[in-house]
């Protein structure tokens, strides 16, 4: 999953020019009930994986350190991959409780998380390429469309990593209303473990094991079991 912590719009210093030509777009589509369609197009090469994401950025309640990094949470993302110049992707921003309400995931783990923040009235879809993906996929389009800077959607982390991202914001209330409780609540919940960090109680056993203390063969001992 791309971390986009601390990423800036700007070429590295020293770096070479990229593709002028090189485009990625996103148009978000809202389908009802915390649904989503994502699709855009890319002359990226055919089978290059990208991330589809959506993200809920939050604002601390208490006083934070000047220029920390921005809070967020990620409501739901899905790795696809480029066919015929075009990408597509549904994402679901809203999960079930135990009670059957609806929410976003970081509201499932306020509480836990001790989360004192309030969201923003916007949530951001975004498309990326990934740091380990930009040099053998940007590599293809150089050479067909020459050494040209790259349009609008290089991005660079904080450790200097260029990667490509396109994003939307779209005005997206929290949910709302409630449905009947899930019943394969943790089967749904870190595929199947559950929460990891709670200890379950190991159930005891149905019998008893009471060792042997005398030999179950009347066979002879053979020249294997003898120490040497």
């Amino acid at each position: 999953m791309l971390a986009c912590i601390g990423c800036r719009s700007a070429l590295t210093p020293g770096s070479p020019p990229l593709s002028e030509a090189t485009t990625l777009t996103l148009e978000a589509t809202s389908l009802g009930n915390g649904e989503f369609d994502l699709a855009g197009n890319t002359n990226l090469p055919d089978n290059t994986q990208l991330t589809a994401v959506a993200l809920r950025y939050l604002e601390p309640e208490t006083a934070v350190i000047h220029n920390a990094d921005p809070l967020y949470s990620v409501l739901d993302y899905q790795p696809i991959t480029v066919a015929n110049g075009r990408w597509s992707a549904r994402l679901t921003i809203w999960q079930v409780a135990a009670d059957g309400r609806y929410q976003e995931p970081w509201q499932a783990q306020a509480k836990t998380l001790n989360l004192a923040a309030q969201p923003r009235d916007t949530v951001q879809f975004a498309i990326a390429l990934a740091p380990n993906h930009v040099g053998a996929a940007l590599g293809d389009v150089l050479a067909l469309s020459g050494r040209r800077r790259v349009a609008g959607v290089l991005r660079v982390t904080a450790a200097g990593e260029p990667f490509l991202w396109a994003d939307q914001s779209l005005p997206v209330g929290l949910p709302q209303g409630q449905t009947a409780p899930p019943a394969d609540l943790l089967a749904r919940t870190n595929g199947g473990w559950g929460d990891r960090y709670l200890l379950v109680p190991e159930p005891p056993l149905p019998y008893t094991l009471t060792p042997n203390d005398e030999r179950q063969t009347t066979a002879p001992i053979t020249p294997a079991e003898l120490l040497r």
